[in-house]
């Protein structure tokens, strides 16, 4: 039973923002949710849209901390544009390994506007994985039917049901006037995972090197062959290069995902064990681990390399994908790789606060 003294339901929201300005979606949402929740279910939603409006300020990833222990919902809106915004991916994968690390996913409540094809538990890219694996709540023919049709009736009304029902499950557990349990990580499985960690990163720098090393001839043999050719010479320069670059973009994709992926178990088990050294008071353990966080700027800094040179290739490339489909296609998994990348590493440089 919930009564008007409960407290309220904090629930943020993680959406890409230019997806927005065309679907004119989060208003008509965030009205109705709080309303249906409050009609129905008796309990009061504060919905916070942004990091700013929440007040997590520049430590957001403590204030995900804080709002798990509370019993604070995410809802990430989904569509094939939310994983393309590193923001956004930082925002799911954060939350996503709090969740996992105090045993409460179901406060993780994805919401899919559109973009289902890209969803699967078999994905290379593990935030797609994250959101399929979900109980996620699909509403494109809810968005489709528009915010005063009975679809969007029934769908919010099950919704805000939905979202009163992981709260309370958190509410009335035996822990609920104190942080969940930590899951228990010992030196062990940090250890391992470390070494997991060590030998994947070095396996990926090599792979992001071999898979960069050919760029720059490519880019200035194609720019030279293209100098006063005529269309159907340039249509065949631009779809050679798009043959030559197509295995070296995959590569370079599949060893960023599978970094992102590692990143992301490592710091499941970082984050628990600092849990659990804190815990118990052990400061001397703590401050070894500190140490050891504190040092993976050495690691960080190669593969910084490896994104900046990404990054200067893709702009270089532009104005040719301009010109080709094919190239285009091609290129696509060296914008995609760059985006794990980017991922992986902004998570790296977050270790550096676990201990503090």
């Amino acid at each position: 039973m919930t009564g008007p003294a409960d407290p309220p339901i904090r629930v943020f929201l993680s959406y890409a923002h230019a997806d927005d300005v065309v679907l004119d979606f989060i208003e008509p949402f965030t009205k109705s949710l709080r309303h249906l929740a409050l009609a129905d279910q008796g309990r009061v939603l504060e919905i916070f849209v942004d990091r700013e409006t929440i007040g997590w300020g520049e430590d957001w990833r403590d204030g995900i901390r804080q709002g798990i222990e509370s019993a604070a919902i995410f809802m990430p809106i989904v569509t094939r544009q939310y994983f393309e915004r590193p923001s956004c991916r930082e925002e799911l994968l954060a939350f996503y390994n709090e969740a996992v690390r105090v045993r409460a996913t179901g406060l993780v409540l994805p919401v899919v506007l559109l973009g289902h094809s890209y969803l699967s538990t078999e994905s290379t890219d593990v935030a797609s994985r994250i959101i399929a694996e979900r109980q996620y709540k699909d509403l494109k023919e809810t968005w489709t039917d528009g915010s005063r049709s009975a679809t969007w009736r029934r769908t919010m009304i099950a919704l805000a049901e939905q979202l009163v029902e992981a709260v309370t499950i958190v509410e009335q557990s035996p822990s609920a006037t104190s942080p969940l349990p930590s899951a228990g990580v010992g030196a062990a499985e940090v250890s391992e995972a470390l070494g997991l960690f060590a030998k994947e990163i070095d396996q990926t720098i090599l792979g992001m090197k071999n898979a960069l090393a050919p760029l720059p001839t490519v880019l200035t043999t194609s720019v030279q062959l293209l100098t006063e050719r005529s269309p159907a010479e340039t249509r065949r320069v631009l779809m050679e290069t798009a043959s030559e670059l197509l295995p070296f973009g995959n590569d370079f994709r599949n060893q960023a995902r599978k970094l992102e992926t590692t990143t992301l178990k490592t710091d499941q088990i970082l984050r628990s064990r600092s849990t659990e050294l804190e815990d118990n008071d052990l400061y001397d353990q703590l401050e070894n681990e500190r140490k050891y966080l504190k040092s993976i700027s050495l690691v960080t800094e190669p593969l910084s390399g490896a994104e900046e040179s990404s990054n200067a290739f893709l702009a270089q490339m532009k104005p040719l994908e301009e010109m080709s489909a094919s190239l285009r296609n091609s290129m696509r998994g060296f914008r995609e790789g760059v985006k794990s990348l980017n991922s992986a590493l902004r998570m790296m440089q977050s270790w550096v606060a676990i201990a503090d």
